[in-house]
């Protein structure tokens, strides 16, 4: 795992000057090595975290064995050695790096290689011939890759300092500002960042560039597969082998590796699935990493301990962290440096703290069960639009089971029924509630706002739900914190969940099947069976790293009320009204979500010289 940067411009000293200072900004990425390639035309600069060939024979930029194409990359390519045998078995390699092999795979296929490769990636490789810039990411976004146009310069980098100039005022993106205050939600924009100037270059795209050209045209080579109802299959016995063996070689494609892997553990469905996984058929020691908050009715420790109990092989190399000692006022601007935008809630400072652990113990990979919830139709609002199709398939045997299996209230079923008989009502309301949820913000931030960037899926289209999980309100975020907490202490983060092959194998499963009994993601419960102790596969509750968000409001008061006074975004009136109910300790969970936006943004905006 690395840290890259590029500056595409016919200015050879200016770019060495922006590679150089890349290199510094981005050494937490990668502090084994690093190394600049620099001409009339590009430079390209790269940090390196050692992970696969620890030798100089995998140094980066690396330049092709015919001498034309430079490349400077960030990820793992899981099946690199299958394609070494497929189509390069005859090319004499220096060492057994990945990013030889994509470089090599390159000169032979250019961009059809993309379709052949599983795994994460940002990836800059210069044609010296053509002189233009071939640019591509991965197709669930993992690693990163910021783009920023300056003058007749295009810069790209893994973070977005490096695209920061010295002392510059950068704008917000007034939507994306105004989305995460009102309502929590960040990283749906598509290309958009909270920087006015800054964008993502596109997931499961690639692209050539020149620094004369004005614009970025991506073009995908890979999408999320969306199969017709009735080219579904059911979820029999062969299609639960085939799930079963397709997860296990996601996890064990992933322990690719040589330095020693670890992975967090939760005590939830996923997490517990990879370390079971990882206990059978991996013959190394795992340092597992949990943070809990013990007393608390959010506690999962019986649940990890259940784990480790059902696999006393004495693999497993324990490390925990107390969460009720978590702190905001000594973790949150450290977090929101780390992160560079603001974020969702403090799970996010928990997880931080399991990488800093595995920094500490000496362990250079983790992986974890993040994806897996967007794949399986793993939470509640998904689960709906599996139970509003049943509803109106008139399946009232299974709704009915599914519903009273569930057991989330009266409000959730009405909600379900809503959405059922009346999806345009629904939707319309939706959007009203969306609307009315940002009265807590200034008019002038409002005014600013391009509702154009903001799409809202249609419960009666699964594939939609689907869909904006995974590229929208989900896994965008969830693969930005763990990215940026990982390589803030020099960890790469995996993800076996995020698989392409998952994907595609579970798209032609019928939709019905993900929920039974009211249990979410049970094919995925079903095909790891034998990993799970049972009180995990019968969960129905999803916590995940708790943090006492509430309390430690109450407890940081003062310092709280001085950052949320400082807002300059949300009305007089609402800051107010939140500040009454910490003094009257009346906080609700929305409340302190509210407050944890409020004063994120607030740090956010002076840290990083942000206005309007």
């Amino acid at each position: 795992m690395c840290g890259i940067a590029c500056y595409l411009s016919n200015n050879k000293a200016e770019g060495l000057k922006f590679g150089a200072n890349s290199l510094a900004l981005l050494k937490h990425r990668g502090p084994d090595d690093n190394g600049i390639f620099n001409d009339e035309h590009i430079t390209l600069s790269h940090t390196r975290l050692s992970i696969l060939e620890l030798s100089q024979l995998g140094h980066q930029p690396m330049v092709s064995s015919c001498g034309r194409y430079v490349i400077a990359y960030n990820g793992e390519i899981y099946n690199h050695l299958d394609l070494r045998r497929k189509y390069l078995s005859a090319h004499p390699f220096r060492g057994h790096s990945d990013t030889e092999t994509i470089l090599e795979l390159f000169r032979l296929q250019r961009e059809k290689m993309l379709q052949e490769m599983t795994g994460m990636w940002a990836i800059l490789i210069w044609d010296k011939f053509d002189k233009k810039l071939f640019i591509s990411r991965s197709r669930f976004g993992q690693k990163p890759l910021y783009i920023r146009r300056i003058g007749k310069s295009w810069i790209l980098a893994s973070e977005i300092q490096p695209l920061l100039q010295q002392n510059e005022q950068s704008k917000f993106d007034a939507t994306a500002i105004v989305e995460y205050l009102a309502l929590g939600n960040y990283g749906h924009l598509g290309v958009h960042t909270f920087y006015n100037d800054v964008k993502h270059f596109p997931t499961d795209t690639y692209a050539w560039l020149t620094s004369e050209d004005e614009y970025i045209t991506a073009k995908p080579y890979w999408k999320l597969p969306d199969i017709s109802n009735k080219d579904k299959v059911p979820f029999d016995k062969e299609v639960e082998r085939g799930l079963h063996d397709c997860i296990v070689q996601a996890v064990l494609s992933q322990t690719l590796s040589d330095v020693p892997i670890g992975i967090t553990l939760s005590g939830g469905i996923d997490s517990s699935i990879i370390t079971g996984i990882l206990a059978t058929y991996y013959d190394k020691e795992i340092n597992l990493f949990t943070a809990q908050s013990p007393d608390s009715k959010y506690d999962e420790t019986k649940y990890v301990d259940a784990v480790i109990k059902k696999f006393p092989s004495g693999k497993f190399i324990m490390h925990s962290k107390d969460l009720n000692l978590l702190t905001i006022n000594e973790s949150l601007e450290k977090y929101i440096n780390i992160q560079e935008e603001p974020f969702g809630d403090p799970s996010i400072i928990a997880h931080g703290t399991l990488m800093e652990m595995a920094s500490k113990a000496g362990i250079k990979v983790i992986l974890n069960g993040q994806g897996a919830d967007e794949l399986f139709f793993g939470y509640n609002n998904m689960a709906q639009a599996i139970l509003s199709k049943q509803f109106k398939s008139a399946e009232f045997s299974q709704f009915n089971e599914n519903i009273k299996g569930m057991d989330l209230g009266k409000n959730y079923l009405l909600r379900t029924l809503l959405k059922s008989l009346f999806p345009k009502m629904e939707f319309d309301l939706r959007t009203k509630s969306r609307i009315n949820r940002r009265k807590i913000l200034k008019p002038s931030i409002l005014e600013m706002v391009n509702n154009n960037l903001i799409s809202l899926y249609k419960y009666n289209n699964i594939y939609d739900v689907w869909r904006e999980s995974i590229y929208g309100v989900h896994i965008p975020h969830l693969v930005h914190y763990d990215d940026r907490n990982g390589m803030a202490f020099s960890v790469e983060g995996r993800m076996p969940f995020l698989d392409h092959n998952i994907a595609e194998y579970i798209a032609k499963i019928k939709p019905e099947e993900f929920l039974k009994n009211g249990l979410r993601k049970f094919i995925l419960r079903e095909s790891c069976k034998q990993y799970l102790p049972d009180v995990i596969y019968n969960r129905k509750d999803k916590i995940g790293f708790y943090t006492p968000l509430i309390n430690v409001l109450y407890a940081e008061n003062q310092w709280v009320a001085e950052k949320l006074n400082s807002n300059e975004l949300l009305t007089r009136t609402h800051i107010d009204k939140l500040q009454a109910a910490i003094k009257s300790k009346t906080l609700t969970i929305n409340d302190a979500l509210q407050i944890w936006r409020g004063i994120s943004m607030t740090i956010w905006m002076k840290n990083f010289n942000i206005s309007a």
